[in-house]
């Protein structure tokens, strides 16, 4: 039963390391930027990354885009694509990484010992106790959403987020990450 209640306890472990429930945001911010000024956008041409059609496609782009629509909407902006004040890019990447499972339980080496000659030599049996460590694949994705000054034409804002990729939850991972980056665009 102990044994059981230790795997299932690994396997959580584990699918907490990789679900992306930790992501960062990171943003980058220009000090003399006045954001006051900076009342409508528009989009342009996205970055994005990836070979993968899963990934790459019309629908995920207008997710992202609808989403960020919404946060600068719901802070006061609007949309303008005649004379916008900033210009709105996002970039993506996704790309498969590859990590290391837990080691589980406490092993320790087994040593044997073996005559060699008129010697007496240890040797390694191997290990007791359950540890193990086995490679995990996943897909990391990354989102990067850029407000450039249309006047100058210079970044004046930068959000990311990056976090493993759960197929099945993707426009639910888009609208949380796009949540978390909006969250901290800065609105005077």
């Amino acid at each position: 039963m102990k044994s059981l209640l230790n795997i299932a306890l690994l396997i959580g472990m584990i699918g907490l390391g990789i679900s992306g429930a930790d992501a960062q945001v990171i943003t980058h911010k220009d000090p003399s930027a006045d954001f006051s000024k900076f009342r409508t956008f528009a989009w342009v041409e996205p970055d994005i990354r990836t070979n993968n059609p899963l990934y790459n496609n019309e629908l995920v782009s207008k997710k992202i885009q609808t989403d960020v629509d919404q946060a600068l909407l719901s802070k006061g902006l609007s949309i303008d694509t005649s004379q916008p004040d900033l210009l709105l890019r996002f970039h993506t990447n996704a790309e498969k990484e590859t990590t290391r499972g837990f080691s589980y339980g406490g092993a320790f080496p087994m040593i044997g010992y073996t005559r060699i000659g008129r010697f007496i030599v240890p040797y390694n049996m191997g290990y007791w106790g359950g540890g193990y460590s086995s490679p995990y694949t996943y897909t990391e994705g990354t989102l990067v959403i850029d407000a450039i000054d249309a006047k100058t034409n210079k970044l004046v804002w930068q959000g990311s987020i990056s976090s493993a990729i759960n197929n099945q939850k993707l426009d639910r991972q888009i609208e949380k990450g796009v949540a978390k980056i909006m969250k901290k665009y800065p609105v005077s």
